[in-house]
């Protein structure tokens, strides 16, 4: 723990996590249950019964949408297990140093806009328990709080996980879908006023809130094996399918638009100490899985600097974090659903650019770079041209697409685009494969693909004849 707090394997000096370092599946299983359930993950379902869904349809749309998640999710746990690096440091290698920049910069943005938000919701839990007034000055102080697990690193998280939140979580949410079901089944249908949510805005919104972006800094802990996350995902995929259910079961039943101090009545017998607790801690949980991307982004910027620590990059995003949170909850309109698919479309669509390089370009070009060292800036490539505009271009689609620019109103026109979070992974890969498939016969494509610069003296020690790029 005391290492994990300098570090955490998270900067070019000691990046790469050693195998003996390597966790349990059990672990992991713990961890991302309590990543994909609390409070705030009944707002899908809030919305979806607002939007004239019916109780199958919200989970049926749940479930799509977190299958979308997980078939991306598995290419990037795959990264992370297989190299034992960050997504950031794994940019260096592969994005060259200004996409390097660039990538960590688009995960630090979101990252931290999805912990103002987390810090609002509690801050909004708070108020509708114990009517405390000063919400905007307790979400902001809130949001900045929430970063001390991450001081601890990685140990930190996973042990508040593991032996406090997911079996209060796992409780707490089977008792209120139990309860609904045995004794309110005559609530099954939907009732009240609704107006229209678009399919695809839903499903879009599902992948947001299953969407954490960083998979390669968490999986990078597990066992380099391709289908080892997914009994972790397929158990975390019910608790959050359950969550977003007992957000519709919630809406459906409650007369009053608080409707998360109606669930505290309804699921915790007005036991408003106990919701403080299960609130408190699930919303913490979520926060540590936000700012460990953010912190872990941060790293790769100036993890390297001299005498810089760890501590002193999570004292820097703390203050990020309560920025953040004034701007999302106060700031930004239907920040529900633009902060969650923003980090969908952004961090994802890089990861899935890497995959390409790493699994496809030797297979189809024989171009192939290795992950096992990762480079210092010095040594960085300047830019991989190809990956930064494919990027670009994805990202901006996805934006374009689901809406969430500054100024478009999200119900404005029917958003029928489809799963944008998925067509703009998909974009960013085929359009990089494109692009260097239109290239790779130049002589200097490792110029151009911002391979790592290898000194005289490295590739001496290692015995290898210098090679012209």
């Amino acid at each position: 723990m005391e290492d994990e707090s300098r570090d955490d394997y998270s900067t070019s000096r000691c990046g790469v996590v050693p195998r003996a370092e390597r966790r349990p599946r059990w672990h992991f299983t713990a961890l991302w249950m309590t990543l994909v359930a609390g409070f705030s993950f009944m707002v899908p379902g809030f919305q979806m019964h607002d939007g004239g869904y019916s109780l199958a349809a919200t989970a049926g749309l749940t479930a799509l949408g977190y299958g979308i998640y997980v078939a991306y999710a598995m290419v990037a746990a795959y990264l992370g297990t297989t190299t034992g690096q960050t997504l950031g440091l794994l940019t260096r290698a592969i994005f060259g140093r200004i996409g390097s920049w660039l990538v960590s910069i688009l995960v630090l943005i979101p990252a931290l806009g999805w912990v103002g938000f987390q810090a609002g919701v509690l801050a909004q839990l708070w108020h509708g328990f114990y009517g405390w007034d000063h919400v905007q000055l307790i979400t902001i102080a809130a949001a900045a709080i929430m970063i001390v697990n991450n001081l601890l690193g990685f140990t930190g998280i996973t042990m508040f996980a593991r032996y406090i939140v997911t079996p209060v979580l796992l409780i707490w949410c089977t008792f209120l879908v139990g309860k609904f079901l045995l004794t309110d089944r005559d609530h099954l249908q939907l009732s009240g006023a609704n107006s229209h949510l678009p399919y695809w805005v839903a499903v879009a919104a599902v992948i947001g809130f299953a969407m954490w972006g960083n998979e390669p800094d968490v999986w990078r802990y597990g066992q380099p094996r391709p289908w080892w996350p997914l009994p972790t995902y397929l158990s975390a995929g019910a608790f959050f399918v359950m969550f977003s259910v007992a957000g519709w079961m919630m809406a459906n039943l409650a007369e009053t638009a608080n409707r998360f101090g109606f669930t505290v009545h309804y699921s915790l017998l007005g036991a408003f100490w106990l919701a403080f607790l299960v609130a408190t801690i699930s919303q913490i949980a979520i926060n540590d899985g936000n700012y460990y991307e953010a912190v872990n982004a941060g790293q790769n910027l100036v993890g390297g600097w001299s005498r810089w620590t760890r501590a002193y990059t999570c004292l820097v995003l703390a203050a990020g974090g309560a920025l953040a949170a004034w701007i999302v909850n106060y700031r930004i309109t239907n920040a529900w659903f633009a902060v969650p698919v923003l980090l969908a479309i952004t961090a994802p669509s890089a990861t899935t650019i890497m995959a390409v390089d790493r699994l496809v370009l030797s297979r189809l070009f024989g171009i192939s770079r290795s992950l096992q060292h990762i480079p210092a800036w010095r040594e960085t490539g300047r830019a991989n041209w190809p990956a930064i505009g494919a990027l670009l271009i994805a990202t901006g689609y996805g934006a374009v697409a689901s809406a969430i620019l500054p100024g478009h109103a999200l119900y404005a026109t029917p958003r029928n685009w489809g799963p944008v979070p998925l067509e703009s992974w998909l974009l960013a890969g085929v359009l990089y494969l494109v692009i260097v498939a239109a290239l790779h016969r130049r002589a200097n494509i490792r110029a151009i693909l911002a391979f790592p610069v290898t000194t005289v003296d490295q590739v001496r020690r290692a015995h290898v004849p210098v090679m012209s790029a």
